[in-house]
């Protein structure tokens, strides 16, 4: 064999040994820096989520149920960050402007994703455009409510008071644009009768201003309403939906008193658009869980809350057909900004 030959075949005798050593060098440098950035497991930190309410609402109440047990699976805290305010507006444009790192959600409800863009002629967030759907959570009737001062305690009895005092009662909402607020304008449409809104800051403002003498009227969820139904200082009237409550048995719907559709509230979770479809269908799929766990079912039901859950999938067509259908409801209502 020449020299030649010789160094050829020494030089293709070391390169199995080069490419090992490599390999061992890049495992421990795997091991010590970690992987390549952009490449790291999800979730390797913290996730925020935005909810579209202030502290105590039912929007905050629900999320701070799901979380801590969604947070456990994957390994990481979900952190709440309260943003309320102008229906939902506040929040959707903070979750919108995040960057789509897997790691900003948003929690919110129906007002801010499929009443606001035919509420308002410009909006900083577009519902479809701008966000991923990961799942429906929840639905909640809303409650209509009088103070027990007023002396009514059917329906149609507060809509004669209204028409022989149109200036003597006022009706509160936990702000413009919200799901209340909105049924509330419904409600008047269908019925023909005039009374005056007075938006308050929150659930928690809107109930402070019921038992204050502010309003005589509201509507809000069971969260909000049962600890002041319950002790007598209002009375509720009527509630939204297919079915009466469990909690309110004794209590018609909207639909039975001749007065069909009036809104319910919905809340689902939303990503801003282009999150990694692995941190989608994690917490999807983490929900889905949740949702089936019976203590959170039956607590979820005793406050009249009914689980939905399903895939991004089911969130996307609620959204599409509802669209369409607000717009309608909010021309024919003639709802406008106040």
């Amino acid at each position: 064999m020449t020299h030649a030959s010789t160094r050829r075949h020494d030089a293709a005798a070391t390169r199995p040994h080069k490419a090992l050593l490599l390999s061992a060098l890049t495992a421990c440098a795997a091991l010590v820096f970690g992987p390549p950035a952009g490449a790291e497991p999800w979730p390797s930190r913290p996730i925020m989520l935005t909810v579209v309410g202030p502290a105590g609402s039912a929007p905050d109440a629900a999320a701070r149920d799901l979380v801590g047990r969604i947070g456990l699976a994957l390994g990481q805290p979900i952190v709440v960050e309260n943003m309320p305010g102008a229906g939902g507006i506040i929040g959707m444009q903070k979750a919108r402007n995040a960057a789509p790192d897997g790691y900003r959600f948003v929690f919110t409800h129906n007002g801010a994703v499929v009443i606001n863009p035919s509420l308002f002629k410009t909006l900083s967030y577009d519902p479809v455009a701008d966000f991923d759907p990961v799942s429906l959570v929840m639905s909640s009737p809303m409650i209509l409510v009088a103070s027990a001062s007023l002396g009514v305690d059917r329906l149609d009895q507060l809509l004669a008071l209204v028409r022989r005092q149109p200036d003597a009662v006022m009706y509160g909402s936990p702000g413009f644009g919200t799901p209340p607020h909105v049924f509330v304008e419904q409600l008047k449409a269908a019925t023909s009768v005039s009374i005056d809104h007075v938006p308050f800051k929150g659930s928690n403002g809107l109930v402070h201003g019921l038992m204050q003498g502010q309003v005589g009227v509201a509507m809000e969820s069971a969260t909000a309403l049962m600890p002041v139904i319950e002790s007598g200082n209002v009375r509720a009237l009527a509630v939204s939906g297919d079915s009466r409550m469990e909690i309110l048995p004794q209590v018609p719907t909207f639909t039975e008193l001749g007065v069909p559709d009036i809104g319910f509230v919905w809340l689902a979770l939303m990503a801003p658009k282009g999150t990694p479809a692995v941190a989608v269908a994690a917490v999807n799929r983490e929900v889905t869980r949740v949702l089936a766990i019976p203590d959170l079912q039956r607590n979820w039901t005793a406050l009249g809350r009914k689980l939905v859950g399903g895939p991004p999938d089911v969130l996307a067509e609620r959204i599409r057909a509802e669209l369409p259908r607000w717009r309608s409801i909010i021309e024919r209502a003639a709802i406008r900004p106040e």
